[in-house]
């Protein structure tokens, strides 16, 4: 009986193992082909091609679509396996080191569709971005005035404040983020011309600078303005006292020397500090443009009643004049609210800035900057 039993339990066991080297037999794959061997043509160089297969990779890349960035990458022998999806998907560009800033952008954990982005629109800049930690520059990609020069002033000034991306850049283009007079662009003669230009204080008139064409308002003809502007006044002057708004202008057109002089006055009584927020410095001021005037109701001194105001606010705009330092917005004018200062920017801009609700800093850095 011992002898049937140990019998059988042998059987079983030599079933088992058995049918143990079948099924392994059965599961061992079938001997493939080397890539080093494969004949089919490729769409890469022979460089390329050879490396490829050197990696078992030919047979994958050959299946999608040609990319001469990664062709370049293997010729260059700056191919990095793991970074093989993104080359396939990065755009080549006929630029020097090619290969090193794109392994570099990638090392900095760009993603391959911003790495186009930023070949597309800022290879002359692509420095900036390669000696700094990632950002997403797709932040900033329907920011039309984003400027890449100043993209670490924007990253600071918005960690510093509370406000959306495309203020950031508006604020810091104006120059917000810096103190004011410490940078600026002065403009040349012919550009001071110009009916539309800023003038802050980032933006400087020359020294010598005289309207050529200014002429005599009817209320004082010691009081001037550029023959354009002194007649759309005429005609905004009109039309308040069609609807009994009646004011008075008090300075129109002042030269650098007579702003100089207003300046240092101010600033003797004041300090520096105080007075400008109130005052701008010679050249610097919107009156040195024959543009700008300011205006008083007919019963003050130098300012406009609460009714003036608005009637200002809602029609000065059809006749060519907006409101330059607004109330509410020193922030961004860099200067006390000033009712009773008007701009001159012509019937078309005016009422586009107007309608816009932006101070003219505002306006200028995102429409018309880049003219």
């Amino acid at each position: 009986m011992k002898l049937k039993n140990s019998a059988l339990i042998a059987i079983i066991i030599i079933l088992i193992i058995t049918i143990s080297i079948i099924g392994v037999v059965t599961f061992i794959p079938k001997e493939t082909k080397p890539e080093e061997n494969i004949t089919e043509p490729s769409k890469y160089s022979e460089k390329a091609t050879t490396i490829l297969k050197e990696k078992k990779l030919f047979t994958k890349v050959n299946n999608l679509d040609y990319s001469k960035t990664l062709e370049v990458m293997l010729e260059e022998n700056t191919f990095n396996e793991k970074y093989l999806d993104a080359y396939t998907k990065i755009d080549y560009e006929e630029i020097n080191d090619f290969p090193t800033t794109i392994n570099n952008l990638l090392n900095n954990n760009y993603t391959y569709q911003e790495i186009n982005y930023i070949l597309k629109n800022y290879l002359s800049n692509i420095n900036i971005l390669l000696n700094m930690k990632h950002i997403n520059i797709l932040e900033f990609k329907d920011i039309s005035n984003f400027d890449i020069n100043k993209l670490e002033r924007y990253l600071n000034y918005s960690e510093e404040n509370d406000y959306d991306l495309k203020t950031v850049v508006t604020y810091v283009n104006i120059g917000l983020d810096l103190e004011g007079y410490s940078e600026y662009k002065t403009y040349t003669l012919e550009e001071a011309k110009d009916i539309t230009i800023l003038v802050n204080k980032y933006h400087k008139l020359p020294d010598n600078y005289e309207p050529d064409d200014l002429v005599s308002l009817s209320y004082n003809q010691n009081y001037k303005l550029r023959k354009e502007a002194a007649e759309a006044f005429e005609e905004l002057t009109s039309a308040g006292v069609l609807e009994n708004v009646i004011f008075y202008p008090f300075s129109p057109y002042r030269s650098f020397a007579t702003q100089n002089i207003l300046y240092n006055r101010y600033k003797q009584v004041d300090g520096e500090k105080v007075a400008d927020t109130y005052s701008a410095r010679p050249g610097f001021s919107e009156h040195q443009l024959g543009l700008a005037v300011d205006i008083r109701s007919s019963n003050l001194t130098d300012n406009l009643t609460k009714e003036h105001y608005e009637w200002m606010l809602n029609n000065s705009y059809k006749y060519g004049f907006i409101i330059r330092y607004p109330k509410g917005k020193q922030n961004i004018t860099q200067y006390i609210e000033e009712p009773w200062h008007i701009r001159y920017l012509g019937i078309d801009l005016a009422t586009k800035v107007h309608d816009s609700g932006l101070t003219y800093d505002e306006y200028y850095d995102i429409y018309m900057e880049k003219r």
